[in-house]
């Protein structure tokens, strides 16, 4: 059995492995990259059990935003089923399952210091959308400094956010 560091930089590198598989692979290998990392966190880092609430609203959550933006055309995905690529591509629906697994371990310092987390957010957010930008058919919105703002200023809340449901359910699961 692994100790709790190696299960940290574990989880680190599946999600970087994830985000890649996700960002440069396309649909089908970002779904089965994202099988592969939950089968792999859930077996030997994490828990269903304890996860399940987590992973599923950092899924629906960051859905929804991400479908809101792409609605206000601040992000633009090239979709052969949209013509106007305001679908979400399953590749980034991926991304938010598999960086629902870092929450409670490789970012769980962002749950116990909630403006780090929102640092976190403010600053990686925006990053990771640039760079999946450049490497994909994703597009954000001109001037990119406004949507660059945006995003930072949605994920400094996202963020926090997520890490309050995770305390929420971790104070629930010891009472």
């Amino acid at each position: 059995m692994a100790n709790d560091k190696t299960k940290l930089i574990i989880n680190y590198l599946l999600f970087q492995a994830g985000w890649f598989a996700c960002v440069l692979g396309g649909n089908t290998i970002a779904l089965a990259a994202t099988a592969i990392i939950l089968f792999i966190h859930l077996t030997w880092i994490g828990s269903w059990q304890k996860e399940k609430q987590l992973l599923a609203i950092t899924f629906l959550l960051g859905c929804a935003v991400d479908s809101f933006l792409g609605n206000l055309k601040i992000l633009q995905f090239s979709s052969q089923l949209n013509d106007d690529g305001r679908i979400l591509p399953l590749w980034l629906a991926c991304l938010w399952l598999i960086f629902a697994t870092t929450l409670r371990h490789s970012l769980d310092w962002s749950r116990r210091h909630k403006f780090y987390g929102a640092i976190l957010g403010l600053l990686g957010g925006p990053l990771s959308y640039l760079a999946g930008a450049k490497l994909t058919d994703v597009t954000l919105a001109q001037p990119l400094w406004q949507t660059l703002v945006t995003l930072a200023i949605i994920w400094a809340v996202i963020v926090p956010l997520l890490q309050s449901f995770s305390q929420a359910w971790l104070n629930k699961a010891k009472s």
